[in-house]
């Protein structure tokens, strides 16, 4: 089944009721599927079954109505962060044989070189939101005003026939994620109809919810991410629950919805709760209409979850954070905290239908409770595999037993009673004097110091030798008071040789902390060539 008809299937039910919550308007999903069908009337003229379309564009109702309207048509789906530099973009479009571009119009100054080779199709930010709004938009936010060769706006885009009902397989490739790949480089991986349906219908289990009609989930983490995608707004449409859309996370929006009670679940990434918690109205009877929230994206300190969950029952709030665990080549979450199954440090149980094992990396033998290695994933959700790279897509699946797991490049454990652990990305262990060094267990340690929001540790290399090097964020601790928590909490080989307080972590353009960056920095100033 089409990612189009399973959201369809709940409009039949409910035409009426809210779909989408976007900067104070409400989309019914009768109107919804009025934008869906439109946007397939229009991009029809111009797109085929088969074909690739790039959307770089943050959560707005038209990245919903573009995802669903090429899905329809029986195209490929090719969604790029909206932040994505231009030769990343380039380079993206050029691997996937994209078709076309859509993104919104404020991005043309960044964007539209592309236009000698892609067509782009662009969209007001404030198109749905009213021409007084656009108005007001225009007067804070400049157009663009370069050359519109190959540029169309989207309203001047002609309405054509309805298409086709496509023919192509749910097994078949339905969207391209950019992703780091479980072995760090990057890689365009293919997701069918029937793995991503096979998520969102694992949705209500997820939640620990018999239904959740009505209720309102945070849309904040982009389309172009698989969490973002397939529980943001997926999952939430296929079950009626109302998606509510942020270009960029607002905390004081969010606060003001979770006060209307139009905020039950919360998702996103450490940031997002740390702000949250900032927020003076982040307290009160208002919590209490929170159900959920979960934690992922990023390593989820123990201290950020408690502080939150601290929070809640001083409120009197039944709601509670939870972390889960999933990577875009298994459609993003697959194991999960609930209200039903929970541990404390843990990530929690794979969905059923889906299963974690742990091999050992040198010669993929399973592994009993309690013993690390790297983590398996198995099940419905899989990817396809990663575009026109079949040695690693090879590499990236292995068969145990006659089951097919997806290696993950992560470094964990199960217990006994089947909650999974994370360690450490394999790809980051980091090998001083022969033992194995967690830069997590260094960033979890000093995250515990007051003052201190970020923290990424990498290795360098000093005349061949390996070290360690810190970097910070937040109010500035001693660098040896720093050292001391390292020294009280882990082993001697852990301890960085520099420790450096920097503005923001970097971040790749799939928003991971960029420690190839770190590396580069950290061997310039271990040569002098940084004061």
């Amino acid at each position: 089944m089409y990612m189009y008809d399973t959201i369809k299937n709940y409009y039949k039910k409910d035409p009426d009721s809210p779909a989408l919550l976007y900067m104070g308007k409400t989309f019914s999903y009768a109107q919804l599927f009025e934008e869906i069908d439109t946007a397939a009337k229009k991009l029809s003229s111009c797109v085929k079954a088969g074909d690739v379309v790039t959307v770089c564009m943050p959560n707005t109702p038209e990245c919903v109505f573009a995802f669903y309207a090429i899905n329809r048509i029986g195209a490929i789906a090719h969604m790029v962060h909206p932040l994505a530099p231009l030769n990343a973009l380039k380079k993206f479009m050029t691997a996937a044989k994209s078709k076309l571009l859509i993104t919104l119009s404020i991005n043309l100054n960044k964007y539209a070189p592309i236009a000698k080779d892609y067509p782009i199709i662009s969209v007001h930010p404030a198109r749905s939101l009213g021409w007084i709004k656009r108005k007001l938009f225009d007067i804070k936010v400049k157009p663009y005003r370069g050359d519109m060769s190959g540029i169309t706006d989207y309203d001047a885009v002609p309405i054509g026939e309805f298409p086709p009902e496509p023919k192509r397989d749910g097994n078949d490739t339905g969207v391209y994620l950019n992703s780091g790949g479980t072995s760090g480089e990057p890689k365009i991986i293919e997701l069918s109809d029937n793995a991503i349906n096979a998520l969102g219908n694992r949705g209500l289990e997820a939640l620990d919810l018999p239904d959740a009609r009505g209720m309102y989930m945070l849309a904040v983490v982009p389309m172009s991410h698989g969490y973002g995608l397939t529980m943001g707004v997926h999952t939430t449409l296929t079950y009626g629950a109302v998606s509510v859309l942020m270009p960029k996370f607002d905390a004081k929006l969010t606060v003001k919805l979770i006060n209307q009670n139009k905020m039950h679940f919360l998702v996103g990434v450490p940031n997002l709760y740390r702000a949250l918690l900032k927020q003076k109205g982040f307290n009160g009877k208002g919590l209490r209409n929170i159900y959920v929230g979960y934690i992922g994206g990023d390593v989820a300190p123990q201290m950020l979850l408690d502080e939150f969950n601290n929070r809640m029952k001083e409120a009197g709030a039944s709601g509670r954070l939870f972390e889960g665990y999933g990577l875009t080549e298994t459609t993003n979450v697959c194991v999960v905290n609930n209200y039903k199954y929970n541990r404390r440090g843990s990530l929690g149980k794979p969905f059923k239908g889906l299963s974690a094992a742990i091999a050992e990396i040198e010669t993929s033998r399973l592994l009993p409770p309690g013993e690390k290695g790297e983590i398996l994933i198995s099940g419905d959700t899989l990817m396809t595999g990663y575009l026109n790279n079949p040695e690693e897509t090879i590499k990236a699946f292995t068969v145990i037993d006659g089951t097919r797991y997806v290696r993950t490049g992560d470094y964990g454990y199960m217990d006994d009673d089947g909650f999974l652990y994370f360690v450490q990305r394999l790809k980051r262990i980091i090998k001083i004097s022969g033992m194995s060094v967690f830069p997590r267990d260094i960033e979890s340690s000093v995250m515990e110091l007051d003052g201190i929001t970020g923290a990424c540790a990498v290795e360098y290399k000093d005349h061949g030798k390996t070290k360690i090097a810190l970097y910070l964020t937040g109010s500035p601790v001693p660098e040896q008071t720093v050292k001391n928590k390292i020294a009280s909490d882990l082993s001697h080989y852990a301890m960085p040789t520099i420790v450096e307080f920097i503005d923001a972590i970097p971040l790749t353009p799939m928003m991971k902390a960029d420690t190839i960056a770190l590396s580069a920095l950290a061997t310039k100033t271990a040569n002098g060539e940084v004061n």
